[in-house]
């Protein structure tokens, strides 16, 4: 068995109404997020992005996880109308913290991992952050965040960055970018500012858990903000 995890995600031509995916948590997986794209404000607000949506899904194998990719659009009608798409496949290779996705409980992903991939080899992100309250901590972990993801979409060995406000606001949000290499992605998370600076907000009490998971990719490719992404195991 080799948990593995899909990112799916599109954009639309115009915004989607709440209630426009029908598609739900598929079934036999471990876990599932859908929600909207998040624009942050400089002073730290957060509101939807409503044409743009992606789905987050963990499941206990492999060929669950490109049987779904595969058949995609049979499982998410709306994809049908997207004006772009990405798929990706991806293997845990370390994870650290806690999270809400798989029950009502807080708990640390019990998750089965792969080996690390090779220096140089790309690596996939997935962090997340659990509100207890939306004070002063909230507000300056949500600057953290406009600023960390501006400085995410200048630099050239990041392919992909996105968040997801998922549908269920009780559900913690998470972040995700597509790295060439864990050695870049190490750097600027714990030495370069503003996500080094961003990180000390961690400590408020605002913030109750926190997580990230790193992986191992299998396949990434699509079409995002104008932009072809191809990647697979045949380029690593």
């Amino acid at each position: 068995m080799t948990h593995t995890i899909t990112l799916i995600g599109a954009s639309f031509d115009k915004d989607l109404s709440s209630g426009a995916d029908l598609s739900g948590a598929p079934e036999n997986a471990l876990a599932h997020l859908a929600g909207t794209e998040i624009i942050w404000s400089p002073t730290g607000q957060p509101s939807r992005r409503r044409n743009v949506r992606s789905w987050l899904t963990f499941w206990p194998n492999e060929t669950m996880a490109q049987d779904f990719v595969t058949q995609s659009h049979t499982h998410i009608p709306l994809l049908k109308d997207a004006s772009e798409m990405l798929l990706g496949v991806l293997q845990p290779f370390a994870t650290h913290g806690d999270v809400n996705w798989f029950d009502t409980s807080p708990a640390p992903m019990d998750l089965e991992l792969v080996k690390r991939p090779d220096k140089g080899e790309p690596v996939f992100v997935i962090t997340s952050l659990g509100l207890g309250s939306l004070g002063a901590g909230a507000i300056a972990m949500g600057q953290g965040i406009h600023a960390v993801r501006g400085a995410l979409a200048s630099r050239d060995d990041v392919r992909f960055e996105g968040q997801i406000l998922p549908d269920d606001p009780r559900i913690d949000g998470p972040t995700l970018s597509l790295w060439d290499n864990q050695e870049a992605l190490i750097k600027f998370a714990y030495r370069t500012d503003p996500h080094k600076s961003a990180m000390k907000v961690s400590d408020h009490e605002d913030l109750v858990r926190g997580s990230f998971t790193r992986c191992a990719v299998r396949s990434f490719g699509g079409t995002w903000q104008g932009k072809h992404v191809t990647l697979d195991s045949a380029d690593q």
